[in-house]
């Protein structure tokens, strides 16, 4: 049928519900003989049923919308944009493509989420690192190494505070594109989807850049306080630092699950898998923006065995996660 056989048989129903009306069951009868033999019953009947085709699309397509809406709520709350998104203006639906009368009802759109960030773009990408849990937008390092990375946690400039509770360093904090930490939760579902290998980049005051590669790389769930349960093959020429803290819980200043008769993640105002000694690594300590004077009692951020402490902390620490198959 033409758009204007369509438009003459819309107007000839509407001039059929205009000399109509409806009792109280809901039956549609018309309103005299003049006008019985254009109004037949088959002519609403198939008015109602394009109107209720059209309701369900009109439906479906707002539901797409307001999917869409909260993925790009998730982004800006994730990254920080340039040109910050309106969400406080109405969709105009009239601008969508009017859909056919007739037609099935809209099939539900069907999005690939990505697992990891292997073969990504690099920058923020969204990610599903389980068919059963929530997706999650995270940053991709694809100029690292061959690329396919997560950033997991990242420091360059101190304007992220890392001295943070159990809840933050549980949901993760910070842009994703500035200083942030992706969050243990996270970071277990993303290092018990597949066998994965850690990257540990440093750089000292100097400028003078090490790493330390393991090639497996695991964590617990919360029931298990996080546990570092696997550290696998160490090669770099940082220093294998974190072999000291495989299979210990993390801690934060209001959850003490170090073996250490103080509380290391107060005393070293960080947050880390601690164990018997507070004075290991410690990625996660305080930032020392003026590199003249030295954070002293082992609470800057150190790697055992580039810069030990008890003064002083890196310029710039990055940890890296990549499924093992990509390497």
């Amino acid at each position: 049928m033409s758009q204007m056989l369509q438009l003459d048989a819309l107007v000839t129903m509407l001039a059929c519900l205009s000399t109509t009306h409806i009792e109280p069951a809901g039956q549609l009868l018309p309103a005299d003989n003049a006008t019985t033999s254009s109004c037949t019953l088959d002519t609403l009947s198939g008015f109602n049923t394009r109107i209720q085709l059209l309701s369900t699309e009109i439906a479906a397509a707002k539901k797409m919308l307001g999917s869409l809406q909260e993925q790009l709520v998730d982004l800006q709350r994730d990254q920080k944009t340039t040109a910050p998104v309106s969400f406080g203006s109405r969709i105009n639906l009239d601008l969508l493509p009017a859909p056919a009368l007739g037609a099935a009802a809209a099939a539900p759109v069907a999005y690939s989420t990505p697992q990891s960030c292997v073969k990504q773009q690099h920058g923020v990408v969204r990610i599903r690192p389980r068919n059963n849990a929530e997706p999650f937008f995270v940053f991709c390092d694809q100029k690292t190494r061959g690329g396919g990375w997560t950033v997991v946690a990242n420091r360059y400039d101190g304007t992220e505070d890392f001295n943070r509770k159990w809840v933050d360093y549980k949901i993760g904090f910070g842009p994703l594109t500035l200083e942030f930490f992706i969050g243990l939760e996270k970071l277990h579902q993303l290092s018990n989807s597949e066998d994965c290998e850690l990257l540990v980049q440093l750089e000292n005051r100097k400028q003078e850049q090490r790493y330390a590669l393991y090639d497996h790389f695991s964590i617990g769930g919360e029931a298990e306080q996080y546990r570092l349960n696997v550290l696998g093959k160490y090669q770099g020429d940082a220093s294998d630092a974190l072999r000291q803290h495989t299979g210990k819980k993390f801690s934060t200043q209001d959850r003490d699950n170090d073996e250490s008769k103080s509380n290391c993640a107060t005393s070293q105002s960080a947050a880390f898998w601690y164990g018997n000694a507070c004075n290991q690594s410690n990625p996660f300590g305080l930032y020392q923006r003026l590199l003249e004077r030295d954070v002293d009692g082992y609470k800057g951020i150190l790697w055992r065995g580039f810069l030990d402490g008890p003064k002083g902390s890196l310029k710039r620490m990055r940890l890296l996660l990549r499924p093992r198959a990509s390497s």
